[in-house]
């Protein structure tokens, strides 16, 4: 059991000795004491929205203008030879780009968001507990739930006058 100090000032003098003993003590009043504790509560959804535009880049235009007109060269003579081949840098730039920028998939990622609550609890720490000691009362805080009436060992720290 919880000892508990008690200190008696009977000091009427200087005069005076002490005494250290153990004695029994009964329990008056027992209150729960509470405190407030906060537990944040999280909900979380996940939707889906569309990605962001990918950038378009240049290199397939670039590679496919080239690869056209090499290949519209070889078709043809004469000037026929440099109007094909332009002709095929011209469609070959346009099938580059189509295949590297390609705009037909709408692309579309899952997004979590979450949200956060402040939740409270009363969360019990201990009691208060009121003793009586030899017509003395005092109150401390406890961890054990005494009943009301129970008596407890308790250790007295006694100043006696010696006149």
């Amino acid at each position: 059991m919880k000892k508990i100090a008690i200190v008696l000032s009977l000091l009427t003098s200087t005069l005076g000795y002490a005494a250290d003993f153990s004695d029994m003590a009964t329990v008056k009043r027992v209150t729960p004491r509470y405190i407030e504790i906060n537990r944040p509560i999280s909900s979380c959804q996940t939707t889906s929205e569309a990605a962001p535009p990918k950038e378009k880049g240049v290199a397939g235009a670039i590679i496919g203008g080239v690869a056209g007109g090499l290949l519209g060269s070889r078709v043809g003579k004469g000037n026929g030879k440099v109007a094909a081949g332009a002709v095929g840098a011209a469609v070959g730039a346009v099938v580059g780009d189509r295949m590297q920028n390609d705009d037909t998939s709408a692309d579309t990622r899952n997004v979590e968001r979450c949200t956060q609550r402040d939740s409270y609890q009363r969360v019990q720490e201990g009691y208060m507990t009121l003793f009586s000691y030899n017509g003395h009362e005092f109150e401390e805080e406890t961890q054990t739930q005494y009943r009301v009436g129970q008596r407890v060992p308790v250790q007295v720290n006694a100043v006696i006058n010696k006149n």
